[in-house]
C-alpha cells in the first residue's frame, strides 16, 4: 500500500482522506484546523503538525485546498520536503495554468504532478462516489488509479497535461451553474403562469431539459426550503472567476458566462458568501416577480 500525505481536510478533503485511510492506505494528514486532523486520525490516519511533516517520505501527496493561490503557497512550503519520485495530486478546483506551473517547478525535483479535481459534493466525498477528472502523464495516472477508486466511482483520464483535469472541472461547474440559473428561470416563469413547480421539475427531469438542477437542486433544496446543497456562494463566485481566467488564457470568450457571474455575485452580496448556491433561485425570483 502506498504511503500517502494529505494536506487540506475541509468538507471535501477530510472525507477523501478518511476514505483513503479506511481503504487501508497509510495516510499522514495535515490541516490548519486541529479538529479536522483529529477527525481523520479517528478514521485511521496519522496526524501531522506541519505540511512538511505530512509529505515526508510520502509516495503520493494529495492537496485539497481552497484556491490556486493556496496551492502555490503550500507547494512553496513542501517543495523541499517532497521525495524524488513522488507524485503530487492536486484535487483543488484550480486553474490549468497554476497546475501546469506547479508541474514545471516540481519536475526539477523529479516529482510528477496530476491535476485531479473532483465533482460530487460533500455527499459524494463522504460516500466515496465522486467523479474524478485527472490530467497528466498517463503512466503516472495508471499508478494512482487505485487510489482514485478509493474516493470515487467515476474516474476519468482526461488529458496529457496536468492542467487538463482542472480545465474539465471548471467547464463542468460552468454547466452546472448555468443549468441552475436557467432551470430556476423556467420554474419561476411556469409557476407565475399557474403551473405546479413540483410537476414542472418532474417533467423536466425525464425530458430533454433534464439536468442536475431539475433532478436535485430545485426539487430537493429550493422547493423544500432546505437550501443546503453544500456548495457556498463564495465558492460558486470563485469558480466563475477562475473560469474567466481560463477563458482569457485561451483567448476564447464565453458569451453567457459574464451574465452568470454577475447574477452569482448579486446573490452573494444579498445572501452572504456562506449562503448556499441554490439561493440564486431566490435572487431570480425577486428580479422576475418583484
Amino acid at each position: 500500500m502506498a504511503k500517502i500525505g494529505f494536506i487540506g481536510l475541509g468538507v471535501m478533503g477530510g472525507a477523501m482522506a478518511r476514505n483513503l485511510a479506511g481503504a487501508g492506505y497509510d495516510v499522514t494528514a495535515y490541516d490548519l484546523d486541529d479538529d479536522a486532523v483529529s477527525a481523520v486520525v479517528d478514521a485511521g490516519a496519522t496526524g501531522a503538525s506541519t505540511s512538511e511533516a505530512a509529505v515526508a517520505g510520502a509516495e503520493v501527496v494529495f492537496l485539497s485546498l481552497p484556491s490556486p493561490d493556496v496551492v502555490t503557497a503550500v507547494v512553496d512550503d513542501i517543495e523541499d520536503s517532497l521525495e524524488a519520485g513522488a507524485v503530487l495530486v492536486d484535487l483543488t478546483t484550480s486553474t490549468p495554468e497554476t497546475t501546469n506551473e506547479v508541474a514545471d517547478r516540481l519536475s526539477n525535483r523529479d516529482v510528477d504532478v496530476l491535476g485531479a479535481p473532483v465533482s460530487g459534493g460533500a455527499s459524494g466525498a463522504e460516500a466515496a462516489t465522486l467523479t474524478i477528472m485527472a490530467g497528466g502523464d498517463r503512466a503516472v495516472y495508471d499508478v494512482c488509479e487505485e487510489l482514485f477508486e478509493a474516493i470515487g466511482t467515476d474516474v476519468y483520464y482526461v488529458g496529457s497535461q496536468p492542467g487538463h483535469g482542472h480545465a474539465v472541472k471548471l467547464l463542468n461547474n460552468y454547466l452546472s451553474f448555468t443549468a441552475l440559473l436557467a432551470s430556476s428561470e423556467a420554474v419561476i416563469l411556469g409557476t407565475a403562469a399557474g403551473l405546479d413547480p413540483e410537476i414542472l421539475v418532474d417533467v423536466f427531469s425525464v425530458s430533454s431539459g433534464r439536468n442536475s438542477a431539475t433532478q436535485d437542486k430545485i426539487p430537493n433544496q429550493v422547493l423544500t426550503g432546505e437550501y443546503d446543497n453544500g456548495f457556498k456562494l463564495s465558492l460558486m463566485e470563485k469558480d466563475m472567476h477562475l473560469l474567466s481566467e481560463f477563458s482569457d488564457d485561451q483567448d476564447v470568450p464565453l458569451l453567457i458566462a459574464e451574465t452568470i457571474e454577475t447574477l452569482i455575485t448579486y446573490t452573494r452580496l444579498r445572501e452572504g458568501g456562506d449562503g448556499d448556491m441554490t439561493r440564486t433561485y431566490d435572487l431570480l425570483e425577486s428580479l422576475m416577480r418583484p
